[in-house]
């Protein structure tokens, strides 16, 4: 099956018979299904990335709508969970149509080192409980990489749900702002009780106070060990206080100081300001992502111009493509960071008058990008020189 790496979506015979370019079309030959509309039911299998996530489901849109939020997720926890660039195999997600046990989603360790999530079609229409089973799978899988699938069997729950929120405030800033308004006039829950996965974490102040800890303790870290150090040991099982205590060290002495710490750090977390754009580096890689378009056939990954795709814009499937890729950039063009702006504005130029007839038109339009690309590159560049060097004469 060949799809587009980090993408919800999946080609067909129909991007074949309208591609015009040789590249192109050798490049779908082979694709097994298409997303359909309507009450057409087709099975699916939709990668977002070797190594990473591999959905399954009987209809085709809820497999590319569980995908994007994959994508969305992995990309969201690289970074504080130190995710590596894939698996040794990925984490497998099949959508069933039968709850079982009441739950609408589950995840299990097998032998071999396999990942496996289940989520109810039913639940596929809640955003929040796809995130929460696509985030338990990722853990399950992280915790499979250090100890062994005979040894992980489960994820702390309110690491889950810390995780699963933390990727929501990156995807919509305005959830932070929520979360901090629900929690603004809430004392915070005993320390152990979350680390030990009390009642408290099934409702949703609970699993808000997960989020705040995750962000205490990641935001804590004084060195390059601690977090990465307490991660390991609440995934090989241990205890989260006696993880804390020995990841880090010298906080407090007794249960009480414990408590204090913890106190101190959640109202500093809730009430600390945050900056209304994206960082640098996030708008970046944001607008990277959307305008690169990656082929996955079997001999591997292919990448094609965006100057290529213009040109077969008018077949269905890329144009469907372009529109959810700009509908994305819509959603996040009023935060990304002043340097990156002007090209995230062109890119959506590009996507949206993909159609044009006259070729000097969309090689207009991709050139404009590339400029206003290279440019924030220089400058962002530039700063982070600038700043180096100042920091390097203060020292």
């Amino acid at each position: 099956m060949i799809g587009i790496v980090g993408t919800p979506f999946l080609f067909g015979s129909r991007v074949r018979r309208a591609c015009n370019l040789i590249l192109v079309t050798l490049l779908l030959v082979g694709a097994a299904s298409v997303p359909v509309r309507g009450a057409d039911v087709v099975p699916v299998n939709v990668r977002t990335a070797p190594g990473q996530f591999d959905i399954a489901a009987q209809d085709a849109t809820v497999a590319h709508a569980v995908s994007a939020i994959a994508d969305e997720t992995w990309r969201g926890l690289a970074g504080l969970l130190d995710l590596p660039p894939a698996f040794s195999s990925p984490v497998f997600v099949r959508v069933i149509d039968a709850r079982t046990g009441g739950e609408p989603f589950g995840a299990l360790a097998e032998p071999g080192g396999i990942a496996s999530v289940w989520i109810d079609v039913t639940a596929c229409n809640q955003p929040g409980l796809v995130r929460r089973a696509l985030t338990r799978g990722l853990l399950l899988r992280l915790g499979i990489a250090a100890r062994g699938a005979e040894a992980m069997q489960s994820v702390p729950r309110w690491l889950e749900a810390g995780c699963a929120l933390w990727v929501d405030t990156r995807v919509s800033p305005a959830r932070l702002d929520a979360i901090k308004f629900e929690t603004l006039s809430l004392p915070p829950p005993a320390l152990g009780a979350i680390l030990n996965d009390a009642p408290v974490l099934a409702s949703a102040a609970g699993q808000a106070a997960a989020f705040w800890l995750l962000t205490f303790l990641h935001g804590e870290a004084t060195g390059q060990r601690e977090w990465p150090l307490f991660l390991q040991r609440v995934l090989s099982g241990v205890r989260g206080d006696e993880a804390l205590l020995a990841a880090y060290p010298g906080r407090f002495l007794n249960v009480r100081e414990r408590e204090l710490w913890w106190q101190t750090g959640w109202h500093h977390v809730r009430r600390v300001r945050t900056f209304p754009t994206m960082t640098s580096d996030d708008s970046a890689r944001e607008i990277d992502l959307l305008a690169r378009f990656v082929f996955a056939p079997a001999q591997g990954d292919v990448v094609v111009p965006l100057r290529t795709m213009l040109a077969n814009a008018n077949d269905g499937i890329v144009a469907g493509e372009f529109e959810r890729r700009a509908a994305e950039l819509r959603r996040i063009a009023p935060v990304l960071h002043p340097f990156y702006r002007n090209a995230g504005l062109s890119l959506l130029e590009a996507f949206a008058q993909a159609r044009a007839e006259l070729p000097e038109r969309r090689d207009a339009l991709v050139a404009a990008f590339e400029a206003d690309w290279r440019d924030a590159v220089e400058l962002a560049a530039a700063t982070k020189s600038v700043l180096d060097a100042l920091e390097q004469n203060q020292r």
